[in-house]
């Protein structure tokens, strides 16, 4: 039986906590961000009226004011995104005991067991966005395929981009739907690998899905060496969906190390706004990825930050 596996992402997740928790600011810009008092620091998420602005996470508070100069501007408050993320995982977890946290604001589920009970797979992720919604009032977005990595490029290509928020990708369309895409939109390809492939003449993810594994892996040793063989061959499949991965509650329990990473559009010097991305970075980190969220924040470097920012 093919597994039905979805990718939950809420929407601009701490600029909507933020917004559902303050109704009076209700079709106002806002983002999430440094010292509101002074201008300053990163911002860490914005609503999508603040994006139609031209603001984007990541730039300094200063640059998204003076592109949205009537902004709000809310600081981060950790220990409400985290109640909130447990909370949607306990409304996954009332449609299947298989829920796989892959950050603070995306997670993994196979509803494969679950479709006799609550309807069909576009029917479960209704309801999935309609228990979110009232909970929380934040909106997510889901991904449906028959694997994580198809699941996740479904969301992050078409669900985010579509009016309900919810795209199936099966795996039988995958040359029609997938192979047709830029490769930069293919999942684990950044802006650099972009510009190497570009260089090898991938363009698209059909491109790349229609070398031979063996050619692939020569043009990539060409430019990577021979220790690229595994990323090579990572690639390939990711490009034609394959993905035997199973969705895994607690998978990150047990590990002796957990990171995340995040690319800047421009380098920072001063310490608050270093702060302010490391900030981001930890959440994310924090909240899914260790059994006691708040034992790994309060032992993390934000022990010093907190007593700072009091």
């Amino acid at each position: 039986m093919e597994r039905v596996i979805m990718l939950a992402d809420c929407q601009s997740f701490y600029a909507s906590v933020e917004k559902a928790a303050h109704p009076e600011y209700r079709g106002r810009p806002l983002v999430v961000a440094g010292d509101p008092a002074r201008r300053s620091g990163i911002v860490l998420a914005a609503c999508p009226l603040a994006k139609r602005h031209g603001v984007t996470t990541a730039e300094t508070l200063g640059e998204a004011v003076a592109k949205c100069p009537d902004l709000v501007v809310v600081r981060p408050r950790m220990q409400t995104y985290i109640d909130v993320s447990l909370l949607i995982t306990e409304i996954f977890e009332s449609f299947t005991d298989k829920v796989e946290p892959y950050s603070i604001d995306e997670q993994f589920l196979d509803v494969t067991g679950s479709i006799g009970y609550f309807g069909s797979a576009e029917e479960i992720a209704r309801q999935i966005q309609a228990k979110i919604l009232l909970f929380t009032g934040v909106w997510a977005r889901v991904g449906i395929s028959s694997t994580k990595v198809l699941a996740k490029m479904a969301t992050d290509i078409w669900a985010k981009r579509s009016d309900s928020g919810v795209f199936t990708l099966p795996a039988a369309e995958v040359e029609q739907h997938l192979w047709e895409q830029p490769i930069h939109k293919m999942f684990g390809v950044g802006s650099r690998m972009t510009g190497h492939f570009a260089r090898m003449g991938i363009f698209t993810i059909g491109d790349l899905a229609r070398l031979p594994l063996a050619e692939l892996k020569s043009r990539m040793r060409a430019r990577f060496g021979r220790n690229s063989d595994i990323q090579a061959e990572l690639y390939w499949q990711t490009a034609h969906g394959i993905d035997p991965s199973p969705v895994k509650p607690g998978t990150h329990d047990g590990q002796k190390a957990v990171g995340h990473q995040m690319t800047l559009p421009r380098d920072y010097g001063s310490r608050e706004d270093i702060d302010i991305v490391l900030l981001g970075i930890n959440i994310k980190i924090c909240v899914h990825k260790t059994k006691k969220p708040l034992i790994a924040w309060k032992n993390s470097v934000f022990r010093q930050f907190n007593i700072e920012h009091k």
